[in-house]
Order: structure tokens, then C-alpha cells, then sequence
């Protein structure tokens, strides 16, 4: 090969803004698990959903599942885990 070609970088320094932590609460009476829709995602919220009802018997757990792995969440699914949980956890699965 005797012409010239170009190497591509891919990697991408990107800065974010610090963002501050939510405020955690003081006592967790209810816990949403959102499960992200993926294969065995389900599987691994009630793996975790049990562990958190042997520790925690008067905990409340919630479930909720997004409509579809590749899209996000819907505003109103999110606001709706907001308002009925103290605390939120999401399972992937794969």
C-alpha cells in the first residue's frame, strides 16, 4: 500500500458535570425494583426481592417493569416509582 490513510481515534475524553447525590433517606419503608426488561432480569429482582424480605420483613417491595429493554423508561413509570418508593433499585439482566 503505498497512498496515505487514516488511523481514527475512537476514545473520547468527555467531562460530566458533578452532579450531587440524591438525599438518602432516613428510614426505608418501601423499595422499588424496575426491572429493565432484559432476559433474566426478572430473575435476578426476585432473587434480590427475597434477600431483602429475609433481612427486612417489614420492608414493602414494589415491582415494576419498563415496557422494553432497548427504549428508556417512561416518564410517567419513572414518577410513579418516584412517588410510591423511598428508594428504587434496577435489574438488568443478560
Amino acid at each position: 500500500m503505498s497512498g496515505k490513510f487514516t488511523v481514527l481515534d475512537p476514545t473520547l475524553e468527555v467531562e460530566a458535570p458533578r452532579i450531587e447525590r440524591a438525599p438518602r433517606p432516613a428510614h426505608i419503608t418501601t423499595i422499588g425494583l424496575l426491572d429493565n426488561g432484559k432476559p433474566n432480569s426478572d430473575k435476578l429482582l426476585q432473587k434480590v426481592a427475597a434477600k431483602i424480605a429475609e433481612q427486612h420483613p417489614n420492608v414493602k417491595i414494589n415491582y415494576y417493569r419498563k415496557p422494553g429493554a432497548y427504549r428508556p423508561a417512561p416518564t410517567a413509570l419513572l414518577n410513579q416509582v418516584a412517588a410510591e418508593c423511598d428508594v428504587a433499585l434496577v435489574g438488568i439482566g443478560d
